[in-house]
């Protein structure tokens, strides 16, 4: 049956999107939430007999690791020394305007609102907030063509921001759990760990596919390395996320003006790998949780992207980030999915939090489909405005500056 339905996925996902796209001018991966979203198991995957989506992970967790993959790659180091402190400036702002915003609206909300938990709950949130998911800012990059210094700055800024989400998320769970002296070494090798092993296997990688000519057996390598440090991320207990991001960035620095044989070839698997994984983010919706939670939903989506907007324009102003990133690089960073998700099962599988924790990922989930669609939206503004979709041509122009 699960055979069955990734083919059905597969082809209505697709002309959704197409659909989608074509007649209502909407990024193509909102038409493949949608899709996913009819069929989860409380909607008509009940019918169909889909009564729990968990085999669906490891096809999720593989495809986040070529997302992640093509992020590390996506921007050179001398585009990021160009654009360095604009990144940097636009990420600090960005996290700390997600955590503030949304640590005092949902505490505050907390206190009116009687069914929402206290200023506990409001912090652990919080350090969720900042999170981005880089399957929607890629799949609007690449359907739209774009490139430009807005565009480097969002690619860059997802390739770093989910670090500083881990390692926020590690010390609010030292500070409500009271034990600092086990969180800390366990983010240190979550972030280190994933880095170094990455570089490590991006770096092997490179010298395999330098023996090799044929594209499709550098297809091989490249997405045998990837399946790999996903593997090795579970098995160690490090984030494959960032793994992955380390080994397109190394393989890319490692393999210097011929990069790009490294990257077209997984480039063409792109819109196949963002229909599975965006259908099956639409299949974890839950009615129940929307209906019951909407007050503490809209209070959190719209606390997190104001903080999300406003941090980071903030913060690019103050890195001297050119006009163009300033005033629209907030727009780009509204989606949050799979590592969010990842840190809410996380508190649900600790006891400390064996209510909030199940209530964190319910709201973290149905949230995802707000973020993931009105964030895409939100992206392809923030580009169209800063004149930077099918510009197809910037990446050679500017490759001298």
């Amino acid at each position: 049956m699960e055979i069955l339905l990734i083919g059905i996925l597969l082809l209505a996902g697709l002309a959704f999107g197409t659909l989608g796209s074509h007649y209502f001018g909407v990024p193509r991966v909102v038409g493949y939430i949608l899709l996913g979203m009819l069929f989860a198991p409380d909607l008509l995957g009940g019918a169909l007999g889909i009564d729990a989506i968990e085999w669906t992970q490891p096809m999720v967790s593989v495809a986040l690791g070529i997302i992640a993959y093509l992020i590390g790659g996506s921007a050179s180091l001398t585009q990021l020394k160009r654009l360095g402190w604009g990144i940097v400036g636009s990420t600090f702002g960005k996290v700390t305007g997600a955590v503030l915003v949304v640590f005092l609206v949902v505490g505050l909300g907390g206190q009116l609102i009687g069914d929402i938990p206290g200023w506990t709950f409001a912090l652990v949130i919080a350090a969720i907030a900042p999170t981005t998911a880089p399957a929607a800012i890629v799949a609007v990059v690449h359907q739209y063509r774009a490139r430009g210094p807005l565009t480097t700055t969002l690619l860059g800024m997802v390739a770093i921001d989910d670090a500083l989400g881990i390692m926020i998320f590690s010390v609010v769970l030292a500070i409500v759990g009271g034990g600092a002296g086990h969180a800390l070494p366990v983010a240190l090798w979550d972030i280190g760990g994933a880095i170094i092993t990455g570089i490590i296997v991006g770096f092997l990688a490179e010298r395999l596919s330098r023996r090799l000519h044929e594209q499709e057996l550098r297809l091989v390598v490249l997405v045998g390395s990837i399946v790999f440090l996903v593997g090795l991320s579970e098995a160690w207990g490090f984030s494959a996320l960032l793994a992955s991001m380390a080994l397109g960035f190394s393989a890319r620095y490692f393999s210097g003006a011929t990069s790009e044989r490294l990257f077209e070839p997984v480039e063409q698997l792109e819109e196949l790998v963002f229909v599975l994984f965006f259908t099956f983010a639409g299949m974890h919706f839950k009615p129940d949780v929307v209906i019951n939670y909407a007050p503490l939903i809209l209070l959190y989506f719209f606390a997190r992207g104001a903080g999300l907007i406003g941090g980071a324009m903030i913060g690019a102003r103050l890195a001297g980030a050119p006009r163009v990133v300033a005033q629209n690089v907030g727009f780009g960073m509204l989606p949050q999915g799979g590592v969010a998700i990842g840190l809410a099962l996380l508190l649900a599988g600790s006891p400390r939090f064996a209510d909030t924790g199940t209530l964190i990922v319910n709201i973290v989930t149905a949230t995802t489909l707000l973020t993931e669609s009105i964030g895409s939206l939100s992206a392809r503004f923030g580009l169209r405005r800063a004149g930077e979709v099918n510009q197809s041509g910037w990446e050679k122009g500017h490759e001298g500056e």
